[in-house]
């Protein structure tokens, strides 16, 4: 394997969470009893980026609830710090969502992330259609859950569907989380490969839910300059993440993207101006 020093690595998808509900955070998986060195919160998150040799970690809230918009953003902003960013949570069914869309801007947020299962929405839904266009007009990178969640509710989201509202996001990129939702269905998969230029995939879970041979099929047909790195800390690490893409059968230069690159250019003057 190569030396970590070779790359500069950017996780585009963690999370982390203030003490009092990093606990919590864990029960949907089951592993509310883990040691208090493994929980998600900032401390662990820096020790393990060290670790990894990981540069610059972004961290991904999920608004579940509108009512709670306003505390995980704040959250988010004060954990930015000179190796790590946040984007916005943006729940899209709270009040006067194009003010809170301006809110996210002040507050010099990296992009905007959601997560339809757990925030129990259809983005699939016309009357989301100002929030795209508001999204776009601003400039912010998105970051969508796709695929399945660990919890029973009908929200899904997969390529299909991200087909319905991408027309909105023709200026800004789009990442879909979990390689695009890693759905068994071949016309799904297709549907992904057709997605334009500003459509990327994260590799978040793919070390732990999937193969290399697949992860080296998938991003050979998306091409690797559109794969980010992203582990989905504390339900992946970023130890397995990253092995993924180093251990892979690609050039140093894809790598390099994967690992980081195609992360920088997206993120932009984020990275110098936080």
């Amino acid at each position: 394997m190569e030396q970590t020093e070779k790359w500069n690595i950017i996780d585009l998808h963690t999370h982390i969470y203030p003490t009092v509900l990093a606990r919590r955070a864990l029960e949907v998986v089951g592993r509310e009893n883990d040691a208090a060195d493994q929980i998600p919160v900032k401390e662990n998150l820096w020790r393990f980026m060290k670790e990894e040799g990981i540069a610059l970690s972004v961290v991904q809230p999920v608004v579940s609830k509108p009512s709670t918009q306003t505390d995980v953003n704040r959250f988010a902003r004060e954990i930015v710090r000179p190796n790590v960013l946040a984007f916005g949570g943006l729940h899209p069914d709270c009040e006067h969502v194009q003010e809170e869309i301006e809110k996210l801007k002040d507050m010099n947020m990296a992009g905007i992330k959601f997560h339809p299962p757990f925030q129990q929405v259809y983005l699939t839904d016309d009357k989301y259609t100002e929030m795209w266009k508001k999204i776009n007009h601003l400039g912010f990178p998105v970051l969508i859950h796709c695929g399945k969640a660990k919890v029973k509710q009908p929200f899904d989201l997969y390529p299909s569907g991200v087909r319905t509202f991408l027309k909105y996001l023709s200026d800004i990129p789009v990442i879909l989380a979990h390689m695009g939702g890693r759905s068994e269905d071949p016309e799904e998969e297709k549907i992904l490969m057709e997605f334009p230029e500003n459509v990327y995939v994260d590799t978040a879970m793919s070390a732990e839910r999937g193969t290399p041979e697949e992860f080296e099929r998938l991003t050979s047909l998306l091409g690797p300059e559109r794969v980010i790195f992203g582990s989905d800390f504390p339900y992946g690490t970023q130890k397995a993440a990253a092995a993924l893409i180093k251990n892979s059968s690609f050039s140093d230069n894809e790598k390099a993207m994967m690992l980081g690159g195609t992360a920088a250019k997206i993120l932009g003057d984020k990275i110098r101006t936080r």
